[in-house]
């Protein structure tokens, strides 16, 4: 068994942002990061750098959203493990 962190694709955090009901500014400001960076992140159009798709990755999870790995990866929704409410 890994104890690494999961790292979510670009796929994933774009889908767990919409399961949270965030619009792109919001989860802009929520990851530091800007509105245009957030959009060029989800459609692919340039490689991102490890700190700004963890950046995203943190501020799904401070919000409730649980990653997940193996044959099935994705992500869940846990209110219990929210430290900001969306």
């Amino acid at each position: 068994m890994s104890n690494k962190k999961v790292q979510a694709d670009p796929e994933t955090l774009t889908a767990a942002r919409h399961r949270l009901k965030m619009d792109q500014a919001a989860l802009a400001e929520a990851a530091g990061l800007s509105q245009p960076t957030i959009s060029f992140f989800e459609r692919g159009t340039r490689k991102p750098h490890e700190a700004t798709r963890a950046a995203i990755q943190e501020a799904l999870e401070r919000r409730g959203i649980v990653f997940t790995n193996g044959d099935r990866p994705g992500f869940y929704f846990d209110k219990d493990k929210a430290i900001i409410p969306v």
